[in-house]
């Protein structure tokens, strides 16, 4: 906050005290700038980037900041501030910069690269930015196979733009990986010693198609700073690093909880007012929808419901298991969403893992029911009766045993069908446990009390 005020004070100042402004962010990191940008208006963002003491802390920030942020300050650069600064960035980085610029302008900066840097772009451009291939960088240390120590470390002096210098791949003449070394291990051998002698050939890698959920589940079993990228002949491709496997983590972990929440926004705060609407508005039809069945099952046994001496009951039992169920199947569906994003729930624990939750929900049902029941019987006995209360404890018990196993099928079918499965876990899950607990238990009325009940259904 005393960042954001003093850049913003210094940025008002202008001209006049424009040297203080520069003073002030070369005492700041980069990255503090990166995070304060995304509080502030078009033209202090502006103005404060401006202000930067180096092209490379503008390519930090850049790198750092939201993705509207760095869309705004790209959009008010010049074509000549906009190349010079992008050029700059890390290939990875820089792809993703790209992305915010138009066709044109797009091509004419990597036509300013060099030319194995924009081999390196056009490259990375055409992975999908959800998989390794999109996430990695081509920019890494490598040495041939049969290369001695001392020519290994020859071939990688002079050649520090690689993003992780902390370990060597071995690769043969085809370009596939053999084997990796660490740095460590390259100073300490002899240099007559072949790298083939030291170096790890049980290599932990994968494809360049594999989904970053994937990739960042691997690095964490694994506990890896970087993993290689492979194509399918076994090419090295690139490596990812442990930092954008993070910022992976972190863009999933917001997308899939906007996504329960009922919203596709990843950068809610950052979006203009009608973009909100327009992302929101769709799930909220959706719950609309499900509001307008449970009026329909409503409807379906209103000759049940407005009985003497059950509208009372049934009308307020209804919403209550409506709204215990609704919980029930979220917080099931949550747990199942994140099991089957960390890989703790694989294809060949669904089945346990499903029957698990059910018999979670049969005993959470229980205790439930049980505890309505005796409230019941306590306080409401000579109204309602016997059959009554003991109606509303099966109802509510087999309703809330449904919600949970609705919450952990529906994931698993989503991701069986190749949709996000943190989409089920929203208003999906809500309005269909909504109806069908409220049909359970009106079906329930009226089968148990048939004989009280003759004219209905």
């Amino acid at each position: 906050m005393a960042l954001r005020e003093t850049l913003v004070s210094l940025s008002i100042l202008g001209e006049e005290d424009l040297a203080a402004l520069k003073g002030c962010l070369n005492r700041v990191a980069p990255e503090d700038v990166a995070v304060v940008l995304g509080d502030l208006d078009t033209e202090e963002r502006l103005a404060i980037f401006k202000a930067l003491p180096s092209v490379e802390s503008r390519a930090t920030v850049l790198e750092e900041t939201d993705q509207q942020t760095r869309s705004d300050l790209l959009e008010g650069l010049s074509e000549e501030e906009r190349s010079a600064v992008i050029g700059e960035m890390p290939v990875d980085d820089l792809v993703d910069a790209l992305d915010e610029l138009s066709e044109a302008e797009q091509e004419r900066i990597i036509s300013d690269l060099e030319e194995e840097e924009a081999e390196d772009v056009r490259e990375l451009r055409q992975y999908e930015p959800d998989s390794a291939g999109g996430m990695m960088t081509s920019e890494f240390l490598a040495a041939p196979l049969g290369a001695t120590s001392g020519e290994a470390l020859a071939t990688i002096q002079g050649n520090l733009n690689a993003e992780v210098i902390s370990y060597v791949y071995v690769i043969s003449a085809k370009g596939q990986l053999k084997g990796v070394v660490s740095i460590r291990d390259l100073l300490k051998a002899h240099p007559e010693t072949a790298v083939e002698e030291y170096m790890e050939t049980d290599i932990v890698k994968v494809e360049v198609e594999t989904d970053r959920e994937e990739v960042a589940a691997v690095v964490d079993k694994y506990n890896l700073p970087v993993i290689p990228v492979v194509d399918s002949s076994g090419s090295i491709r690139g490596i990812v690093t442990f930092d954008d496997v993070l910022d992976a983590v972190q863009d999933e972990h917001s997308e899939d909880m906007l996504r329960m929440a009922g919203t596709t926004a990843i950068h809610p705060y950052y979006e203009p007012i009608y973009m909100g609407v327009a992302k929101r508005l769709p799930f909220l039809l959706v719950t609309l929808t499900g509001c307008i069945g449970v009026l329909l099952v409503q409807e379906r046994f209103k000759e049940l419901i407005t009985l003497p001496g059950l509208m009372l009951m049934v009308l307020p039992i209804v919403h209550l298991i409506s709204g215990l169920s609704g919980n029930v199947a979220v917080v099931t569906s949550t747990v199942f969403v994140r099991g089957l994003a960390t890989g703790e729930i694989y294809p060949g624990r669904i089945s346990r893992a499903v029957w698990q939750e059910l018999l979670i929900g049969l005993l959470i049902g229980l205790v439930i029911a049980v505890l309505v029941g005796l409230v019941l019987s306590l306080f409401f006995q000579e109204k309602y009766g016997s059959d009554i209360i003991l109606v509303v404890v099966c109802g509510l018990f087999a309703s809330i045993a449904w919600a949970a196993t609705i919450g952990a099928l529906v994931p698993v079918f989503c991701r069986r069908f190749g949709i996000d499965p943190a989409i089920a876990s929203g208003p999906f899950v809500t309005i269909t446990v909504d109806i069908s607990a409220s049909f359970i238990f009106l079906l329930f009325v009226l089968l148990m009390l048939s004989d009280a009940v003759p004219a209905a259904g």
